[in-house]
């Protein structure tokens, strides 16, 4: 009963993971299609939960219609997680935190629309979609975990490494790196800025034109080569540490997603912002990110270990007594 039971959470771990990424690439073509106010009430849809899907209202309901899926899938999953609290604490409250936060993202949602999408409240709408999205993906690797076998997945698993382990903080900078490049990414499409610049790699036949859009454009072509040359640094020195192992194969993965990512920027730019390069644009800066993430995992940490000062004085005190 238990096996089943952990295998229907793996299930709907990764399930919701999935789910949550295509709910990432539903509201790109919301705003991507200018239907983020097809329907101008929430939660409803002109005051029907299954308006005619027309002018628009097909992109920004089905987004709805997906978020609310993610939204019970996640309720769900929390259940499962809770009810495993006794041996997995952690997870449970992994669970709760998610809950809120999908909770959360739904008001945000809700909030964006009803004010007539204001810039602040739609960049926290995308940054709260993101940090769920990293809590999902953290989910589902632990629910993954929980079904491997040691001695089975010890050959594949990350050796402890004193440079690995070094390494791990650097993979936590990575992983707020890439959401910060996200979230400057929703500035420059909410802010109008994305055609401010014609020309790769200059703007304009500029490094840094005289106008505020420019300005934002150009920032986020800076960080992106910063971050795409520090993930990549980073990748290498995984592989150089841990070849033939899970996080050399996702250290590989990262490289390939920074690649395709910096050439799906430029067909942005060059295409005028046509649908498709911009939607997958945001569709592999969030792989990006969840590969991000699972190294962060997988890396080994830094194992806790009495601190000698305190046995020195525990010593001391024996002493003394």
């Amino acid at each position: 009963m238990e096996q089943r039971s952990g295998r229907g959470l793996r299930a709907l771990a990764v399930a919701t993971a999935c789910a949550t990424w295509v709910l990432l690439l539903v509201g790109c073509l919301v705003h991507g299609t200018g239907s983020s106010l097809a329907c101008p009430d929430w939660p409803l849809c002109y005051g029907s939960a299954f308006p005619k899907m027309q002018n628009g209202v097909q992109f920004e309901h089905s987004h709805r219609l997906v978020a609310t899926s993610v939204g019970l899938m996640t309720i769900a999953l929390a259940v499962l997680l809770h009810r495993r609290r006794r041996v997995d604490p952690m997870g449970a409250w992994m669970g709760y935190l998610a809950v809120f936060l999908v909770c959360a993202q739904g008001t945000l949602g809700g909030i964006t629309v009803l004010m007539k999408l204001p810039i602040v409240v739609t960049l926290s709408h995308l940054g709260t979609s993101m940090a769920f999205f990293c809590l999902m993906v953290l989910i589902a690797l632990r629910a993954v975990g929980l079904e491997a076998k040691p001695a089975a997945a010890a050959p594949h698993a990350a050796p402890h490494d004193d440079a690995l382990t070094a390494l791990r903080p650097w993979q936590g900078v990575a992983v707020l790196a890439t959401l910060f490049q996200i979230v400057l990414g929703g500035v420059v499409r909410h802010t109008a800025s994305g055609l401010a610049c014609f020309g790769i790699p200059l703007c304009n036949g500029e490094v840094w034109p005289e106008h505020n859009g420019a300005h934002i454009h150009m920032s986020h072509r800076f960080f992106a080569v910063v971050l795409g040359v520090f993930v990549v640094g980073l990748a290498l020195a995984i592989r150089r540490r841990a070849p033939r192992t899970r996080v050399a194969k996702l250290a590989a993965l990262a490289i390939l997603l920074v690649l395709l990512q910096v050439g799906l920027g430029i067909l942005s730019v060059l295409s005028l912002l046509a649908l498709a390069p911009v939607t997958l644009h945001l569709g592999v800066a969030g792989l990006l990110l969840a590969c991000n993430v699972a190294l962060f995992y997988y890396l080994p940490a830094r194992a806790r270990q009495p601190s000698a000062e305190m046995g020195e004085a525990a010593s001391r005190g024996m002493q003394a007594w």
